[in-house]
């Protein structure tokens, strides 16, 4: 279902000191991690038909050689989803738990690179699953292991999830884990994948902790027409029809909305823009509604900006004649819609039949329509969002945390409904790069993956070890590339 938000992000050079054995233990994660991630790509769990246990098994011989206890839920046949704990000594506090998922979207027949084969060139690892999502299984197989090789034990619980078919609706994975063997699971925490840090003009970072994402719903709008040869061409032809409904569908501009989400990732970003930004900003925030409203259709320009301000539909998938030389009497679009927090499906959906009231031969039909009520939105406050905030801090001084939205979804939605406060973190990437999750010749830079690595472990020592760094983590001089 996908849905991954990755923010474009400049490369942030983490520099760090160590002495030798700390500086032994992070090219052993490091180290660790990559070679993980290669053999994650390597094991083709592609939808629709993901061999997800051929990954489970990898991550549960690997939990075997370090004696590490571990669970493995198989709702049927070739789905997998593999479970370890790390035992904390509160039991007070609620357990940690560090999610990712092990299936991938099907690879496009762009890519230039075996997409099952993960590629090492020029610092960067290819393959399907690079940043969505194996390169968070592997990161956090790689600390979990390390940790449960430490002396120091954490205060509360570290729960280690692969689950099964995130990309396909989670049905043999975390909603069916959530039916079926949450008891045994149980978290109060969870860090997830999305968000990301953008690197501003003012070379002011920005951490972005995804606490909210959009609502998805998928629409089929279906034009009718006269079928049959394409000899003898129809004055009522389906497609033309459907490519006039479309266009009718793009021309339409929802209003903006500024919903708290929205208004506090705003007002976070106003000190790094230039002098037109923040008065945009401003006049965003503060101004009256119609000025409101100017000032959002300006900013809608960026399309992520766009995605925080407005409600946005984009087509998809196409169907008509499945012959060349014959017209169908039918033509149909599915229509992605993503719903800001707040927005009722089904008013959405009215506002967009309206635009095809006088058109008796235009339909539209809800394919899937989100979960009402919709889950809650963190608000910042908890001490999952202040070990983030507090990593940042050190990771990068001067930077900015913001609790914000993405505008895809995640498994993240199901954990919220469920009472679990849930914050998702991002690999570094290259705006410059035209590189994202499900797009051909995926990658993730080695040097990216390794400050991701940092990053994961920053917070896990900040959240589950009270604050105690068990490597170093201040920035000083540049560690020799791996």
């Amino acid at each position: 279902m996908c849905k991954k938000f990755l923010l474009g992000v400049w490369i942030i050079l983490f520099t760090f000191p160590a002495q030798a054995q700390e500086t032994s233990d992070w090219q052993k994660i490091n180290q660790n991690a990559k070679q993980h991630l290669i053999h994650l790509i390597n094991i083709d769990t592609s939808q629709p038909n993901p061999n997800e246990l051929a990954a489970a098994r990898y991550i549960y011989k690997v939990f075997n050689k370090n004696h590490i206890d571990w669970d493995i839920f198989i709702p049927r046949k070739g789905y997998a989803n593999v479970m370890a704990r790390l035992k904390g000594t509160d039991p007070s506090k609620k357990p940690l738990l560090l999610l990712s998922h092990l299936d991938t979207v099907a690879a496009s027949p762009d890519w230039s690179k075996n997409p099952f084969k993960a590629t090492q060139q020029n610092g960067r690892i290819y393959g399907l699953g690079a940043t969505d999502d194996k390169n968070y299984t592997a990161a956090y197989l790689a600390l979990f292991t390390w940790l449960a090789q430490q002396t120091q034990r954490p205060q509360r619980d570290i729960i280690f999830l692969a689950t099964s078919g995130e990309e396909s609706g989670s049905k043999t994975g975390l909603l069916w884990l959530l039916g079926t063997h949450w008891e045994k699971i149980n978290p109060g925490f969870a860090l997830n994948e999305g968000g990301g840090i953008i690197r501003a003009d003012n070379d002011t970072p920005l951490v972005f902790a995804e606490g909210a994402s959009k609502q998805y719903m998928d629409v089929k709008i279906t034009a009718s027409g006269q079928g049959g040869h394409a000899a003898i061409p129809a004055n009522d032809n389906a497609v033309y029809r459907l490519s006039q409904a479309l266009a009718k569908v793009s021309a339409y501009n929802p209003p903006a909305k500024i919903t708290p989400v929205a208004r506090n990732f705003f007002q976070a970003i106003l000190p790094l823009q230039n002098e037109d930004g923040k008065t945009t900003i401003d006049v965003l925030l503060h101004g009256n509604p119609q000025n409101q409203q100017n000032a959002a259709e300006v900013m809608a320009q960026d399309p992520f900006f766009r995605s925080q301000l407005k409600d946005t539909v984009t087509p998809t998938e196409l169907s008509a004649s499945e012959e060349p030389n014959t017209t169908s009497n039918a033509a149909s679009a599915l229509l992605n819609i993503r719903l800001l927090p707040g927005t009722d499906p089904d008013e959405f959906f009215e506002q967009l039949s309206r635009l095809f009231a006088q058109e008796p031969d235009i339909s539209l039909e809800v394919i899937q329509r989100p979960q009402t009520p919709e889950p809650p939105v963190m608000n910042g406050t908890d001490e999952l969002f202040g070990a983030i905030d507090a990593t940042a801090k050190k990771l990068l001084p001067g930077s900015i945390t913001v609790n914000g939205m993405s505008p895809a979804s995640s498994d993240s939605e199901f954990l919220r409904r469920n009472g679990v406060i849930t914050y998702g973190l991002g690999p570094q990437m290259n705006p410059t790069d035209e590189n994202s999750a499900h797009n051909a010749d995926e990658f993730i830079r080695e040097e990216d993956f390794f400050d991701q690595i940092r990053f994961l472990a920053g917070v896990l020592f900040h959240f589950a070890y009270d604050g105690q760094e068990l490597l170093p983590l201040a920035p000083q001089q540049k560690e020799p590339s791996l």
